[in-house]
């Protein structure tokens, strides 16, 4: 059996939106090269610092969400145990 994915439709307005989105990733990436900043330490005067820092405390908030919830997940039938014990 065959399988058929449509892509999801994207309005106009959503895709302009994804667009300035990229266009305005785009250009502050640029200006990381450009604008002088007064750091007060010597790894955040680095371009893309604040960046890099960024997607990295994600990835760590998205993987201990990931163990968190193997940790205090319930089994799927956990609430309708009770109405099979009575």
């Amino acid at each position: 059996m065959s399988e058929h994915h449509e892509k999801p439709e994207i309005s106009p307005a959503a895709r302009r939106f994804i667009i300035a989105l990229c266009v305005l990733a785009a250009v502050l990436v640029a200006l990381e090269f450009i604008i002088h900043r007064h750091a007060y330490f010597t790894t955040e005067g680095q371009p893309l610092f604040f960046a890099v820092y960024g997607f990295i405390a994600f990835i760590v908030v998205v993987a201990g969400g990931v163990g968190l919830r193997k940790l205090v997940m319930r089994d799927i039938d956990y609430y309708d145990q009770g109405e099979r014990d009575e």
